[in-house]
C-alpha cells in the first residue's frame, strides 16, 4: 500500500511538473543582442529542425517598425523611437524601434537565420537594389485605412502605401537581381510576408475620427476588407506566405488604464471592439487560402498572447503587467517616454516598455508562442510555415 501511494504520488509530481512546463508558462530569458541562428534554436530547444527561406518582408505599425518612422518624423518623436530611453538595451541606440531592445520580427529574422530586414526609408538607392534577405515597411501610427496618422497630424506610411513600396521599389529592384521571371517567382514563393496591422483603426483612429461615421461592426467589416484587398495584391505580386497577427487587447495598455474611466483590470468596451475585429479574421485568411491557389496564410492570435500574460504574468517571467518603465515630460508613466530619462531598471519582468508598447521580454514572448506554439497559430505555426 506505501508503494502504491509512493507510485502515485510521484506520477503526479511527474505530471503537476509536466503542466508548468509545457502547459502553463513559458519562462526564457531574452538572448543576448547578437545571438545567431543555431544558439537561437538551442535558446528555444529547436535543435534538430531545419529553417531555411530567403526573405522576411514585414507590413504594420509600431508593433514590428523598426526604423522607418524614425527617419520619416526625426530623432526628436516618440513615435519614431528616435531617442534614448528608446533602444536602451540594443547598445544604447536609439533605431526607431519603440521598446527598449529587440521587437517580435527580430528574433523571427535571427531563427531564419537571416539579417534584420532594414527599413525601406533607411535605404539608399544602391542598398535597395542589392538586398535579396527582406525588407521592413512598418510605420508606427499607420494601420490599414489611409485616415491612420491624420489624428495625430503624422505623415505615417499606411498598408497600402507598403505594399505600394513594395510594388513600385522592391519589385522594381528585385527584377535586377534574378535572371529570369521564373527564379523570381519562385523566390518570393519561398520568402515570408509578415503583417501586423489594425491597432492603430480600432484604437486612436476610430476613437477620434471614425466612431463618429460608422457602428464597430460596420467598421471591423471595412477593416476586413481593406485587408483582404492587400493581401491580394501582394498575392498578385507572387508572394505565398503570409503571417498575419491579429491586434492585442489594446484596453490593458498602461495608456487605455489609465486615461480611460472603466471597471475592472482593463477597459473591455476598448477590447470588445478589438475581438469583432480580431474574430472575422481567422474567416477571412481561411476564404483567401482556399481562393489563391498556393497560397499558405497563418493566423498569429496575438491578442490570446497578452491575455495568458494577464492571467498568470508569473508563468511567462513578468511581475508588472499593467504600468510603463519609462517616465514621460510630467514624471509620471501615462503619456510617451520623456527623451533621456532613465526607465525603470526591471525591464526584463515588465510587459510594457512605454504606455503602448511592449518591452523587448513581451516581444521575444510573443516572438516565440508564434514560432512554437501551434495552439496560438492556425493552422499552423510560423516555424512550420517557414519550412513549407
Amino acid at each position: 500500500m506505501v508503494k502504491l501511494d509512493i507510485s502515485i504520488n510521484f506520477c503526479v509530481f511527474m505530471l503537476f511538473i509536466y503542466l508548468l512546463e509545457f502547459c502553463y508558462g513559458d519562462v526564457i530569458k531574452v538572448p543576448p543582442l547578437n545571438i545567431n541562428q543555431q544558439d537561437l534554436l538551442k535558446h528555444l530547444s529547436l535543435r534538430d529542425i531545419k529553417i531555411d527561406f530567403p526573405a522576411l518582408y514585414v507590413f504594420g505599425d509600431s508593433f514590428v517598425d523598426n526604423g522607418n518612422n524614425k527617419v520619416i518624423l526625426g530623432n526628436e518623436d516618440a513615435i519614431g523611437g528616435g531617442y534614448l530611453p528608446f533602444g536602451i538595451d540594443f547598445d544604447g541606440k536609439s533605431t526607431g524601434r519603440v521598446t527598449n531592445g529587440r521587437i517580435g520580427v527580430d528574433f523571427i529574422a535571427t531563427i531564419g537565420g537571416l539579417p534584420y530586414p532594414p527599413p525601406i526609408m533607411g535605404m539608399s538607392k544602391i542598398d535597395r537594389k542589392t538586398i535579396s534577405t527582406g525588407v521592413n515597411y512598418a510605420s508606427g501610427s499607420s494601420g490599414l485605412l489611409p485616415q491612420n496618422g491624420h489624428v495625430l497630424h503624422k505623415n505615417v506610411i499606411n498598408f497600402f502605401q507598403q505594399v505600394d513600396l513594395f510594388e513600385n521599389s522592391t519589385m522594381k529592384d528585385l527584377k535586377g537581381t534574378f535572371d529570369s521571371p521564373k527564379k523570381l517567382k519562385k523566390y518570393l514563393s519561398k520568402s515570408l510576408f509578415f503583417i501586423h496591422h489594425a491597432s492603430n483603426d480600432l484604437g486612436v483612429t476610430f476613437e477620434v475620427e471614425m466612431k463618429k461615421k460608422y457602428s464597430i461592426y460596420t467598421y471591423a467589416k471595412l477593416l476586413i476588407k481593406e485587408l483582404s484587398k492587400q493581401l491580394q495584391r501582394l498575392y498578385t505580386l507572387f508572394a505565398r506566405k503570409f503571417f498575419v497577427s491579429n491586434v492585442s487587447p489594446l484596453g490593458c495598455s498602461p495608456y487605455s488604464i489609465n486615461t480611460i474611466i472603466h471597471s475592472g483590470p482593463c477597459v473591455e468596451e476598448t477590447n470588445k471592439r478589438v475581438s469583432l475585429y480580431n474574430d472575422l479574421l481567422p474567416d477571412l485568411l481561411e476564404k483567401l487560402q482556399s481562393s489563391l491557389s498556393g497560397s499558405k496564410f497563418v493566423h498569429g492570435d496575438i491578442y490570446k498572447v497578452f491575455q495568458d500574460v494577464f492571467e498568470s504574468p508569473e508563468s511567462y517571467g513578468f511581475k508588472d503587467v499593467n504600468s510603463s518603465c519609462c517616465i514621460d515630460k510630467n514624471g509620471t508613466r501615462i503619456q510617451v517616454c520623456a527623451p533621456n530619462i532613465d526607465p525603470c531598471e526591471d525591464r526584463k519582468t515588465r510587459v510594457f516598455f512605454d504606455p503602448f508598447h511592449p518591452s523587448e521580454a513581451m516581444h521575444f514572448l510573443w516572438a516565440r508562442r508564434f514560432l512554437k506554439n501551434s495552439s496560438i497559430c492556425s493552422p499552423i505555426n510560423l516555424i512550420q510555415l517557414m519550412q513549407a
